[in-house]
């Protein structure tokens, strides 16, 4: 039993890449792919045809779901049913969303309100399917953002998704977990250089220690941190005009500036979009939220906490002091270096593993990987330098981890190419990169490189544990697998899905009734062998001519729903066809009682 799990960022623009990547067999050309479930059920068999497969970041309106227009018929997978959830707040329309995917006869029911929070499950965050002996939670964490909003629905997201997990605990469920977190659980989770520090906490243990073995860098920073500090009294934001390489329009950015204690002033940091960006990433006091559980004011950042590559920065132009490579190194893997421990995110994924005994797959089976992360800043080419973070998840409840399949040789991919070390940093970056395959946009426009057939296909391997190093033209995110035993899936494949149940009903809305928007959706007729004009719907729509009449009736219109009177079918005789319909008179003209007309006329 294979799960895979993927923020694809858009299942648009994915599905436009995999139809051009990996359009079936019977496609005469890519370039005649048309819209179809054909390529993406393609692609799925390539990735060994996962029973559950979770994406993330669909970005799909449930307008589009439920009239038909969605993108590539994406809600019909031959051998799978599709269980949605879409953002339908006006804060999140048009964002978000995760679906389901689960081969026919896995699941016997789904909610898409598990949360049972409006303003929560309407930001279409959540979906959860039910699977027999266990449930599965697909999710798209709050991002959180740098304000006490964003970090408040963060919180109150993952703490209603809590309760929601121990509900289920209750009712004798197994729990699994997986999805975007937006959240880390271990330093090795991020790139080394983004790790946090305590200054403090580092200047306070110089003088508990024997300071005959200091390293070299804590003295540095005891030295010149009161300078550094000094001098940040002085920062401010100085827009900075850029131009888009590509479309050549100006506009502004900000970069923080300081003035040295000689008068001169220096640039900080990156070019940020706003001014509060660029003043925030040297905003080194103590950070408070109000929690939304005790409704107190709780500490997420504590004063003088740094990342290393920051600091570095500082002590570089502020206090005259250069660390090289070796010495940042150090720095990262002190006990001093982290994440950040106040981090209510942080605090609550700990909770989890702690306290509701739920076990982090990737990390139970690589306890000693380095840089294994799932997403990379696409606009700087950071996945090409694997500098990123591990932010998507499996997460399984400790009585289902002597489920999962484990192998006799179990390791890492690793591109194409074996490592002497593969779950060393170079094997990381050699799978993050295909070997170095996979190149990243130019600075000049024009987007991500076109990968070769050679380096997409770098994507395909035997089911495991672990990542999939999906191509970055993809998504800024690799996808994540779960490979459980053959014993723990003999159950799935007999289950009968509850169609009537009305929290699966609200899951799958391209099952509902079509509407009017649908036609407007409908693919163009084709002629029959006989010359008479048919479609895929009219065979499925009844006819509204006579029972009697050995005529076929003449196919529904639009202008029909809008009253017009030419639009009433009659039998090849000349008769009146019978309609279940009742109509009113309107100046001569007959116009069926279901019709807008006569909303507009009252």
């Amino acid at each position: 039993m294979l799960i895979i799990s993927w923020n694809v960022a858009g299942l648009k623009p994915a599905l436009e890449k995999i139809a051009i990547d990996y359009a079936p067999a019977s496609s005469s050309s890519k370039s005649s792919i048309t819209p179809s479930s054909l390529p993406f059920s393609n692609y799925l068999t390539l990735h060994n045809s996962p029973t559950i497969l979770c994406l993330q970041e669909h970005k799909i309106p449930l307008a589009s779901l439920s009239s038909r227009c969605e993108p590539y018929k994406c809600s019909t997978v031959e051998g799978y049913e599709s269980f949605w959830s879409c953002a339908t707040n006006a804060k999140s329309r048009g964002f978000n969303g995760v679906v389901t995917y689960a081969k026919i006869g896995t699941v016997q029911s789904a909610n898409v309100h598990p949360l049972k929070n409006e303003e929560l499950d309407s930001q279409g965050r959540c979906v959860m399917t039910d699977h027999g002996s266990f449930v599965l939670f697909n999710v798209y964490v709050p991002n959180g953002g740098r304000t006490s909003e964003g970090l408040v629905n963060k919180m109150n997201f993952l703490n209603a998704l809590r309760k929601a997990m121990d509900e289920q605990r209750r009712e004798g469920k197994s729990v699994m977990l997986v999805g975007d977190m937006n959240a880390k659980i271990d330093k090795r989770d991020l790139y080394w250089r983004h790790r946090c520090l305590n200054v403090d906490v580092v200047r306070e243990g110089l003088h508990v220690g024997d300071k005959k073995v200091v390293p070299r860098w804590k003295l540095d920073v005891e030295k010149n941190w009161d300078k550094i500090l000094s001098v940040l009294q002085t920062i401010e934001a100085i827009p900075i005009q850029s131009t888009n390489p590509s479309t050549k329009q100006t506009f502004n950015r900000f970069r923080a500036r300081v003035q040295l204690q000689d008068g001169r002033h220096v640039m900080l940091g990156s070019n940020e979009d706003s001014a509060e960006d660029a003043l925030d990433c040297f905003n080194l006091s103590e950070q408070r939220y109000i929690d939304p559980e005790t409704d107190e004011s709780t500490i997420i950042r504590r004063k003088n906490v740094i990342d290393i590559d920051t600091l570095a920065e500082l002590m570089s132009k502020i206090a005259n002091v250069a660390w090289d490579e070796k010495t940042l190194r150090v720095i990262a893997e002190s006990d001093e270096a982290g994440l950040n421990p106040d981090s209510p995110s942080f605090l609550w994924m700990k909770a989890i593993v702690e306290e509701d005994e739920m076990v982090d797959v990737f990390r139970h089976f690589y306890p000693q990987a380095e840089a294994r992360f799932t997403c990379w800043h696409q606009f700087t080419n950071k996945r090409y330098t694997n500098e990123g973070g591990r932010i998507d998840f499996t997460f399984v409840d400790k009585c289902l981890l002597e489920h999962v399949a484990t192998l006799e040789e179990q390791t890492l991919r690793c591109g194409k190419q074996s490592h002497d070390e593969p779950l060393g940093e170079e094997a990381a970056l050699a799978a993050a990169t295909a070997n170095g395959l996979f190149v990243g946009g130019t600075y000049s426009g024009g987007g991500i490189a076109t990968p070769s057939q050679t380096a997409l296909d770098t994507q395909f391997g035997p089911d495991h544990t672990g990542m999939i190093y999906t191509p970055p033209t993809y998504s800024d995110h690799i996808a994540i697998s779960l490979l459980m035993n053959e014993s723990f899936g003999a159950s799935l494949g007999q289950l009968a899905l509850d169609e009537k149940d009305s929290s699966t009903k609200k899951a799958q809305p391209h099952k509902k009734q079509r509407s009017i928007a649908s036609f407007l959706c409908a693919p163009a007729a084709k002629k029959s062998s006989s010359g008479s004009t048919t479609s895929s719907q009219d065979k499925k729509r009844p006819s509204t001519g006579s029972s009697e009449s050995a005529a076929p009736s003449k196919k529904p219109t639009l202008n029909s729903y809008f009253g017009n009177a030419n639009a009433v079918n009659k039998s090849s005789q000349g008769k009146a066809t019978k309609t279940s319909a009742k109509s009113t008179s309107t100046k001569g003209k007959t116009v069926p009682k279901n019709s807008l007309l006569n909303h507009f006329k009252k």
